[in-house]
């Protein structure tokens, strides 16, 4: 497609001066950046003749439905690039999701409601947190690792650990479990799915997970400890509790508080590295053993 120049196009004015009133605050410098990239597209498409050619006149024209599924259609098929993609034929998801989510603020700065296209989202499955031979000597080697004589952060890791290789729940999904959802008895942990880019209005799945004997002894262990660690000097008060305590929260000293503070994910990302760093060396010389990943899962697309 020949580029046509643009310059005068009111649609474009108009489109400019709308970028830079939503581009100010509160609207944050990410937000702004993603904005104007949207409407220097919507330039390019003009200009490569991939939008109608009517979208020069106005804005209302220039994000009409018919425009947006061009130009969007456009975009899912790499044409609007600067430069040639390397594998043009597979767009980025997230790529289109900022491009719709941005059309859909525009929209609503101009006093607009936008037509997007429906597009398919394609399912992608997950992959295994890790693959089972290495699963199966990690286990033995935390069946090992949970008996008496460990020192309590590395206890604490080790059901972590163990969890998440029975689960394969994300960072955010450990951080959210408290100990009411760990039921030693049955051998069970309740889990609430919180993967990325899910549909805000669909209610999080929530699904009961049967653990492994390795994980039930690690989590009983930690627990043990952890309510040693959390035992409170009667003599002195209770410090006020903000948030219910976590299975896996960090011990905080009993004078303190009555509780273990609330596990973070910054924090849980950090020791779990640590942790991972620390057991790829001890295995290292394990026959069929391949160093595991630093951290707790891949990413999740979101579900067809």
């Amino acid at each position: 497609m020949a580029d046509v120049p643009t310059a005068a196009a009111p649609s474009l004015e108009a489109l400019d001066s709308l970028v830079e009133r939503t581009c100010e605050p509160p609207t944050g410098p990410s937000r702004a950046k993603q904005l104007r990239w949207i409407a220097g597209e919507l330039r390019t498409a003009l200009e490569r003749g991939a939008i109608p050619p009517q979208a020069a006149d106005s804005l209302n024209a220039l994000l009409a439905p018919a425009t947006l599924a061009a130009y969007l259609g456009a975009a899912e098929q790499g044409l609007l690039r600067r430069k040639p993609a390397a594998r043009p034929d597979q767009p980025s998801p997230a790529s289109m999701r900022v491009r719709e989510d941005c059309l859909r603020i525009l929209g609503a700065e101009a006093g607009l409601t936008l037509a997007l296209p429906e597009r398919e989202r394609p399912a992608v499955a997950l992959r295994p947190v890790i693959t089972a031979r290495p699963r199966s000597i990690l286990l033995g080697h935390l069946e090992s690792a949970t008996r008496p004589g460990r020192d309590d952060a590395r206890t604490r890791i080790l059901a972590i650990i163990g969890t998440v290789l029975d689960t394969g729940c994300r960072a955010g999904e450990l951080c959210a479990l408290r100990t009411a959802d760990v039921d030693l008895r049955r051998g069970t942990i309740r889990l609430t799915r919180l993967p990325q880019h899910s549909d805000p209005h669909v209610p999080p799945a929530t699904e009961t997970v049967a653990l492994s004997p390795t994980t039930r002894a690690a989590l009983r262990h930690w627990l043990t400890t952890r309510a040693r660690l959390t035992l409170r000097d009667t003599t002195r008060p209770p410090a006020p509790a903000t948030r219910p305590p976590t299975p896996c929260g960090s011990a905080s000293p009993p004078a303190a508080t009555p509780a273990p503070a609330p596990l973070r994910v910054r924090g849980l990302a950090r020791a779990y590295a640590r942790a991972i760093h620390d057991l790829n060396t001890d295995m290292a010389g394990q026959p069929v053993w391949h160093p595991l990943p630093r951290r707790t899962r891949t990413p999740t697309p979101r579900p067809a």
